[in-house]
């Protein structure tokens, strides 16, 4: 039981890591939202210095010495869907339903992770619901 506890936070691990590298571990608090449902999808946003702000607009709130390549955002997608695959690879192989939906809240300043997951299959039912759009109702919500 431990084993697969164990494999499934190092997932996450990533997904937070990835994060991380990203902003050169200068985010207050990372939010990830990942889709395994009908589709795949990862997508995330930062609090840098008491501003909540999408991943394209980091730079505005980071120092001039420090800022990021904008141009990493699609190797940063593209590597937080592989880990969104290893998720569903690691319960398939304890046998375990995967979430199909998950909402990661990383404070860096704690070192600590709120997550949250639904096993319900949304976006396979309704065709009219969209990956961004929860991601930006959510980026609203916060």
């Amino acid at each position: 039981m431990t084993q697969f506890e164990d494999k499934f936070m190092e997932v996450q691990a990533s997904m937070i890591s990835l994060a991380l590298e990203y902003v050169q571990d200068q985010a207050n608090k990372i939010y990830i939202y990942a889709i395994a449902d009908s589709l795949y999808s990862f997508n995330l946003f930062y609090e840098i210095k008491g501003n909540v702000v999408h991943k394209h607009l980091v730079n505005n709130f980071l120092p001039d010495d420090s800022q990021v390549d904008i141009d990493l955002q699609s190797i940063l997608l593209r590597e937080g869907i592989k880990d969104v695959e290893n998720m569903i690879k690691i319960c398939q192989e304890y046998g375990r339903e995967h979430p199909t939906e998950k909402w990661l809240i990383y404070d860096a300043q704690k070192n600590s992770l709120d997550s949250r997951y639904s096993y319900e299959g949304r976006y396979d039912k309704d065709e009219e619901l969209l990956p961004r759009l929860e991601f930006e109702k959510w980026f609203e919500e916060v």
